[in-house]
C-alpha cells in the first residue's frame, strides 16, 4: 500500500513514543515524527485538582454537549465516538489550567515554528469513558475533510496548526491512549475523507503507535498527523484537554461561532466543523497577563 510504505520509511526509529524536554528536542521530534510527548507541563501535585475541575465543568454541561452531538449526527455527519464526552471552550467554565498554557516549552516551540503572535484556536475537554468505542483515522482541522472548512488535498508540506492533547489522567494502552501513525504528517492527504483507496479508516494500521504518558504530560503534534481515538477497555475514565496553537496568518474565523465566515461556510450549509466558542470578556480579564494575548482574537461580551 502506497501510504503504508511512505509512512514506514519515516518511522523506523520512532516505535517508542518520542519525548522531549527542550524546545529544540520538541521541534526536532515534530519535524521527524510529527509529534512529541512533553512531560510535566502540569505539575504532578496540581494535575488532580485540574482534572477534578474539568470533569465537574463537563458534567455540568453534559446534557447540552450531548444534545449538540446528537443534532450533528442527525444531519448525517460523523462526529466524536460513542462513549466519549466533551465540552467546547472549557476555559469559560474553569481557568484552573490557564497558567500552564504559556509553558515555555509548549508556547516556546509554537513561537519557534510560527513566529510571534501565536494564538490558541480551541480549549476543549474530552472524557473517554469505560467501554467507549474506537474512532476513525483523521487529521485535525483545518485538514479533516469531514469538516465544512478544510484545506484541500494535496497539502503543502508545511506545518500550519499545532494540536495538543493534555493528559489529565495517565494515558495507558487500556484506557484509550491515542493512536497515531508517526510520520504521516508528511503525507499529502489523510483518511477522514473518501479520496484514499484501500485504507481502512476504522481499523488498526501496521504502523500505528499508541501514545502513553503520565498525567500532566502533553502530546503535542502537527495537526496533519493521522490519529484516532482508542477504545477504553479499562474501568477508569481518561480525561484530557484539547488545546491547539495557530499562527497569526491562519484564518480561524470559519471555526468561531458567530462570525460571518462561520455563518456562511458552516451554518448556512448545514455542515459540521470543529467549532470554537468565543471567550467571555469576564473570563478573559481573569486570565494571566501572558495568556491573554493567546485569546484576544475571539473575546465576546
Amino acid at each position: 500500500m502506497l501510504y503504508s510504505l511512505s509512512v514506514m520509511s519515516t518511522t523506523a526509529t520512532a516505535r517508542s513514543p518520542a519525548t522531549g524536554g527542550t524546545i529544540e528536542e520538541i521541534a526536532g521530534a515534530l519535524g521527524r515524527h510529527g509529534y512529541c510527548v512533553v512531560p510535566g507541563v502540569i505539575p504532578a501535585d496540581r494535575v488532580g485538582y485540574v482534572r477534578g475541575e474539568v470533569v465537574a465543568a463537563q458534567s455540568a454541561n453534559h446534557e447540552e454537549a450531548a444534545a449538540e452531538l446528537a443534532r450533528t449526527r442527525a444531519r448525517g455527519h460523523r462526529v466524536g465516538s460513542p462513549g466519549v464526552d466533551n465540552m467546547r471552550q472549557v476555559i469559560n467554565a474553569t481557568q484552573c489550567f490557564a497558567q500552564y498554557l504559556s509553558d515555555p516549552r509548549i508556547l516556546g516551540v509554537a513561537t519557534e515554528l510560527f513566529g510571534e503572535f501565536v494564538r490558541i484556536s480551541c480549549t476543549d475537554c474530552v472524557i473517554t469513558n469505560p467501554g467507549s468505542s474506537r474512532g476513525y483515522w483523521h487529521s485535525d482541522w483545518p485538514y479533516n475533510a469531514t469538516n465544512s472548512t478544510h484545506v484541500k488535498a494535496p497539502y503543502p508540506d508545511a506545518l500550519m496548526h499545532l494540536s495538543g492533547i493534555w493528559m489529565l489522567t495517565d494515558f495507558t494502552a487500556d484506557n484509550g491512549g491515542t493512536f497515531i501513525i508517526p510520520g504521516s504528517h508528511r503525507l499529502s492527504d489523510n483518511p477522514a475523507g473518501t479520496t484514499l483507496q484501500g485504507f481502512d479508516r476504522d481499523g488498526p494500521h501496521p504502523d500505528q503507535l499508541q501514545v502513553t504518558g503520565a498525567a500532566g504530560s502533553v502530546l503535542l503534534y502537527d495537526s496533519r498527523l493521522w490519529h484516532a481515538v482508542a477504545a477504553n477497555v479499562s474501568g477508569d475514565t481518561r480525561v484530557a484537554l484539547i488545546i491547539r496553537y495557530a499562527p497569526w496568518w491562519l484564518n480561524l474565523t470559519p471555526s468561531i461561532r458567530g462570525t460571518p465566515d462561520h455563518e456562511r461556510m458552516v451554518a448556512a450549509t448545514g455542515g459540521k466543523n470543529y467549532d470554537a466558542v468565543p471567550i467571555r470578556r469576564a473570563v478573559f480579564e481573569r486570565l494571566p497577563a501572558d495568556v491573554q494575548p493567546l485569546y484576544q482574537h475571539f473575546v465576546t461580551e
